[in-house]
This record gives structure tokens, sequence and C-alpha cells, in this order.
């Protein structure tokens, strides 16, 4: 198959689920749900509070036509893969060609040109030698590695609640272990990957999404349909 043959322009709202989780930022949910609606009117939406008890987040996705769940912290990293767990689950319960986990500081610049045909998790690839993985401001899954990785337990397993004694078993758990050092939480850059590598779920280079951390990247002439993170306002 040529690298044409793996991408898709012939898709349409209905074949995107957006899954966005939200913690103590109202304004950046509400900028993101508005650039997402105006590219994607009709798509399925999901706003999952992580325990944030903000009575604006109902309204605020009521708003926008978005199913949203009121729930229990679970991004502690003493919960191990539970806030993952919790997002497939979700998305599997009315599940679309795509799942696409976007943060609320994550950029709508405008729809996809294309998607991609093959299976797997897609996106901006990051430590690429040792660690590859797809960047946790904008990661897309096709539903059938969404339900694999569900149904395998992997999300499950006992290691990622104390990544740090685990570190010698795969430098993925050095990965996680350094995160849970530095905000105590466990990390979708880093589990998603050691699970998909461990069931043989390719994960490839998206490049309508441009995603970083903590800096803003670059969209020149609207280059990428996504990025992330937002700009700060002065």
């Amino acid at each position: 198959m040529t690298e044409a043959e793996n991408l898709s322009t012939n898709y349409s709202d209905d074949d995107l689920t957006f899954f966005a989780m939200v913690y103590k930022n109202y304004e950046a949910t509400a900028t993101c749900l508005k650039d997402l609606r105006k590219q994607y009117p009709s798509s399925h939406v999901i706003l999952r509070s992580d325990g944030d008890q903000d009575p604006r987040f109902p309204l605020l996705a009521s708003g926008h036509r978005v199913d949203f769940h009121g729930e229990a912290r679970l991004f502690g990293i003493e919960n191990g893969g539970a806030v993952i767990e919790r997002m497939l689950e979700l998305f599997l319960k009315r599940p679309t060609r795509y799942l696409l986990k976007i943060d609320p500081d994550t950029v709508i610049h405008r729809r996809f040109k294309y998607l991609p045909v093959r299976s797997g998790l897609f996106g901006t690839l990051q430590c690429e030698v040792d660690t590859p993985s797809v960047q946790g401001g904008c990661m897309g899954f096709s539903r059938d590695s969404a339900d694999q990785i569900l149904k395998s337990r992997m999300l499950r397993d006992v290691r990622l609640k104390e990544p740090a004694k685990f570190i010698n078993d795969s430098p993925y758990f050095f990965r996680m272990a350094d995160r849970a050092n530095r905000c105590g939480l466990a990390s979708f850059d880093w589990i998603l990957p050691w699970v998909a590598g461990e069931l043989g779920i390719p994960l490839f280079r998206f490049d309508e999404v441009n995603c970083g951390w903590q800096q803003p990247p670059p969209n020149p002439e609207g280059r990428y349909a996504v990025s992330h993170p937002r700009a700060r306002s002065k």
C-alpha cells in the first residue's frame, strides 16, 4: 500500500469522536469547544470532568451539544491506567471510526484534510529512538485499536501504580516514574505506547497534527489542522 492509499479524504463528522478531560481549566475548555464545534458541528464529543465539580462545565457541555460526565478523580498515579481505561470505555459505548483524545488547550484550526486508513495510534511522534510515543495533546486511535487496548486489560496492570519499582521492565516505566515524581499523575503519553508495543499496535505520524510540550508550535498558513498547546494570552 502506498502512502496515498494509507490516507482517506472521504470522512464525515459522524466518523469522529473527540474526548477531552477537564480539571480546573474552564476557560481553556470553553475556547477549545468553541473552536471544535466550528469545524465539526455534529461529531460526537465527550467531556469528562476528572473530579472538578465546577458547575459551569455541565452548562458549557449542554451549550455545545457535548456528552458530559462528572466523575471522580482518576488521574493520580495511585490509580494506574484507570483514567485511560475510563476514556476508552466511554468511547466504546458509542464508537466511531476514530477517537481523537485532545487536551483542553489544544487548538482546532481547521478540518482534517484526510485521516489515516491503517489501524493504530497516530499523531505527533516523540522520543522515537528509545520510547516512541504519540504526544498527548492530540492522540488519534482507530476504533479497533481502542477496543484491543481496552479488552487486553493491560491498563489494570498493577505496575502502573508504582512505575518507579519496575523501571528495569521497560524504558516506558522510567518515563512514567519520572512524570509521577514530578506531578503525581499517570501519563497518556507513556502508558499507551507501552501497552501498544506489548500488543503489537503500531504508532505512526499523522502530519495534520503538530503537538509539543509547553511551547505552542508554529502553524504557518494553516499547515496543521490541530496544534497543542494554545499560546497563552499576554
